[in-house]
């Protein structure tokens, strides 16, 4: 290309730049008529299911969806659950906070006032989808303290603390994290030293790291904790153990005598939660508040230790598996606003919908089929651990045995899962571009809600290390002849699974069958864990942690896969209950296209162990796009089905009805207090907008 063709080429391309695009057209010609409204009807014409059908699925049957529609209907006529007036992201902490409690003591109230179980516990929902601030109180409470009473305590103990848990009348938080430790529970510090003279228990923080730190409601709500605590028996450490040890005066809300509480101050979101720390200086307890299912103390001052140590932690199970119902109140909202967004959101040359780019629809879309994963897992884990929790009462036995798996499994799912949810949340976040930065477009508040969670239960790193653990040492019993069970059956047949060196995929189809990626992922896992196990025990007892800290990143990749592994084996076992239902095959496409997600996500393994060649990895790639745009057609409507109202959202760009801008300005106008200048700019700006120019005097008028 000569100079004079050059110039001519580059003036083309500022001339296109400045030549009036069609978006400029459509509002500065044709009347400034919004487009979006159009966009979104179209988009939900051409849906490939009925939203209603996939919303019954979501909410597991038609009375739910009444009940919820009820439940929102609720929130938003009852002042003591709306936001009264202003925007949400505009409180202060104590108006949070003040405004959370007011939800929960009218929650409490209607509870029992609503003979509806349905509508009872769809109203939590609703609240949960209003309000994190609400949600996370309720999940410390409900969750968190009256679980460990569950799981922990004895039928006497229960029959004790339950009524007034579940009315409120004890308000409970969970005091396990310290300051100077958190995952490490056996590095914990506060302690719990028996004293024979007066048949109680004296709880105390040794050490400024031994103070709890972070406990949710403990900064100024909660009246009584349930603290885990290194056990002293004549003399003797017995490690941990649950004790109830009572806070606040419930009369006068004061400090019990021993008991310093605090607020931690401010944090990244979540305001309306009171996250806390508690120092304990010789806490007097009675024998009885030590949680005795398990381990027991006799009022002789014999101590009988429970029958696995891993019975203490069996509590964090059920708080690792929320991260499943968590992660869609956060992602359904995220994914709604930034789908509609995109919808109704026009640029480029032809002025085109941005969700109609390859980039924004493959960053967008499988979080969408994401979400419906979570749900139907969702269920799947919990109707495994509702049953291992009945047997905590009724089989101890076999509560025993379910429990190593269960444990697996939730660090294994709480790591690699909630990952994946922080970076959905960026992408919804970099997909509405400038105006996701708007806390009045909700998805900044969302990631801030969310982050604490793959610290918060347990830092994600270390219970992926957990979850590798596991694995190792269930494939060891395995290699020794022993049968295991649960997600990590696969194992019994090891030897046979590495007979396979490479992929038998030859057509590109393989790749839509369930069972093909399962056993690709089988063999993917049973070689890592086989390789790692090697090294290990190689390295022996003396280096066997030095061998795990330089293998360490290795290790959370075998979790990470044997978690993704899993998910999908459990999804397709909850989506073939409903191969009756008229969405069945929606819900089968959106797996498929998680199943090569999960096959992409890890094509540097099987290209690193020659399993694949790169001609299988094309077949992955292409693949991946393909079904993104496949699904990109029925965008509007699966984020649609998740029913949520525009004043729940509370996000302009998210709007039902597609009309963003004329909300966004309006939302953005209304917290406008004043058009005056402020008192800076007084101080500050005049001065320096009417300082003397060189050579004119000062306050000359000149």
């Amino acid at each position: 290309m000569d100079s004079s063709s050059s110039a001519l080429h580059r003036l083309a391309a500022v001339q296109n730049h400045l030549t009036i695009q069609p978006c400029f057209h459509r509002h500065a010609i044709h009347e400034d008529k919004p487009t979006g409204p159009a966009d979104l009807a179209r988009e939900r014409a051409n849906a490939t299911f009925k939203v209603e059908d996939m919303t019954e699925v979501i909410l597991r049957g038609p009375e739910n969806v009444k009940a919820l529609s009820v439940a929102f209907q609720l929130i938003q006529r009852d002042p003591d659950l709306r936001m009264r007036e202003g925007h949400h992201y505009d409180l202060s902490r104590a108006e949070d906070r003040e405004q959370t409690m007011r939800q929960i003591a009218r929650t409490v109230e209607l509870k029992k006032q609503i003979k509806d179980p349905r509508l009872r516990q769809a109203l939590f929902m609703a609240m949960a989808f209003y309000s994190e601030s609400y949600s996370m109180r309720m999940y410390v409470h409900d969750m968190l303290f009256k679980q460990a009473l569950l799981l922990f305590g004895t039928s006497e103990q229960q029959d004790k603390w339950m009524d007034d848990i579940e009315n409120w009348r004890v308000v409970g938080c969970f005091a396990m994290t310290e300051l100077g430790h958190s995952s490490n529970l056996r590095g914990l510090e506060t302690t719990s030293t028996w004293d024979a003279e007066t048949n109680e228990f004296v709880i105390h923080s040794p050490t400024l790291t031994a103070t709890k730190w972070w406990i949710g409601m403990s900064g100024e709500t909660a009246t009584h904790t349930v603290a885990i605590c290194q056990t002293i028996v004549h003399g003797e450490n017995h490690g941990i153990n649950w004790f109830i040890v009572p806070l606040r005066d419930p009369k006068t809300g004061r400090l019990l005598p021993g008991v310093t509480c605090g607020d931690i101050g401010h944090k990244s979101s979540r305001q309306g939660l009171d996250n806390g720390w508690i120092q304990f200086t010789s806490v007097r307890i009675p024998r009885e508040n030590m949680l005795m299912k398990w381990a027991q103390m006799s009022p002789e001052g014999e101590f009988s230790p429970s029958p696995n140590p891993v019975l203490s932690y069996a509590t964090l199970i059920p708080e690792r598996f929320t991260i499943l119902s968590g992660s869609q109140v956060v992602l359904a909202q995220a994914l709604t606003i930034a789908v509609r967004y995109g919808a109704v959101r026009r640029q480029g040359n032809h002025d085109e919908q941005i969700l109609d780019y390859q980039t924004h629809y493959t960053s967008l879309m499988p979080g969408v089929a994401f979400i419906y994963m979570l749900n139907i897992v969702d269920r799947e884990l919990f109707d495994k651990w509702d049953q291992v929790a009945e047997y905590a009462q009724t089989d101890a036995g076999a509560f025993m045995r379910e429990i190593p798996d269960q444990h697996g499994v939730s660090a294994g799912f709480k790591g690699a899962l909630a990952w994946y949810v922080t970076e959905i949340l960026e992408s919804c976040r970099r997909s509405c571009g400038g105006h996701a930065y708007s806390a009045y477009n909700s998805i900044a508040g969302l990631i801030g809600d969310f982050g604490v969670v793959t610290t918060g239960g347990g830092d994600n790193v270390v219970l992926m290390q957990q979850s590798a653990r596991y694995l190792i040492t269930t494939l060891k019993w395995a290699q020794e002849g022993q049968e295991v069970v649960g997600s990590v059956s696969y194992f019994n047949d090891y030897k046979k699974i590495l007979e396979r060196n490479k992929t038998t995929f030859q057509d590109p189809r393989d790749l839509l069958s369930h069972e093909f990626v399962i056993d690709v992922l089988t063999w993917a896992c049973a070689k890592k864990a086989t390789e790692l196990a090697a090294i290990l025990e190689e390295a022996g007892k003396a280096g066997f942690e030095e061998a795990w800290n330089a293998n360490q990143v290795e290790l959370v990749r075998l979790a990470d896969v044997h978690a993704w592994r899993y998910f999908l084996i459990l999804y397709q076992r909850g989506i073939n209950r409903e191969k009756h239902t008229p969405v069945y095959p929606m819900l089968a496409k959106m797996g498929q296209l998680m199943s090569t997600f999960a096959l992409r996500k890890h094509l540097d393994l099987f290209l690193e162990e020659g399993y694949f060649d790169g001609s299988h990895a094309k077949h992955v790639r292409q693949l991946f796009l393909d079904q993104c745009k496949d699904l990109r057609r029925d965008a509007v409507p699966l984020v649609d089905a998740w029913t949520i109202p525009d004043f729940v959202l509370k996000a302009p760009i998210g709007k039902y009805d597609g009309n963003i801008y004329p909300a966004y300005f309006a939302t953005v106008n209304a917290a406008q207090t004043s058009f005056e200048p402020p008192a800076y700019w007084h101080k500050y700006v005049k001065p320096m907008v009417n300082a003397p120019r060189p050579g004119e005097k000062k306050g000359c008028g000149c």
